[in-house]
């Protein structure tokens, strides 16, 4: 790619010259390109596992789910920077805030007991394909 400043042939003057650019060249999209380079796909994938482990063992009784969440508590809180699948190091990697991924799982952990909670969205029973109907009481099962 050409340099953004260009200088003019009898080098008197320098002009500016904006470069022409694809769209598909302005960044490199989600995550950095994460679709592109096997590193931060397994970065992501590190990701994903920790935030699913989470999912799964957040209010689960057991020994296991508890070991497995201090393991990802642990991960999430920590601030080490020193090896390549260290939390902020990912995060920072994939243009991602650290510090907002850990509030949103602070949330997850600790819901808000002031929010009504919506009944579920079930589909029509009548046969119709693209009816989605929201049951105010439970589903009537109909023989």
């Amino acid at each position: 790619m050409e340099s953004v400043l260009r200088v003019a042939d009898d080098r008197s003057e320098a002009e500016l010259q904006p470069d022409i650019l694809l769209p598909c060249q302005l960044g490199d999209g989600l995550f950095g390109g994460a679709r592109l380079q096997p590193e931060k796909r397994l970065q992501l994938a590190v990701l994903e596992d920790a935030i699913l482990t989470f999912e799964r063992s957040v209010g689960v009784d057991g020994a296991r789910p508890r070991r497995l969440l201090a393991e990802v508590d642990a991960w999430l809180a920590s601030d080490a920077t020193d090896w390549p699948f260290a939390f902020v190091t990912i995060c920072h990697t994939l243009n991602i805030d650290p510090d907002y991924v850990r509030a949103g799982l602070r949330r997850r952990r600790h819901p808000d007991v002031t929010t009504k909670r919506r009944p579920p969205l079930r589909r029509d029973a009548n046969g119709t394909r693209h009816q989605v109907v929201l049951y105010l009481t439970a589903p009537r099962r109909i023989a």
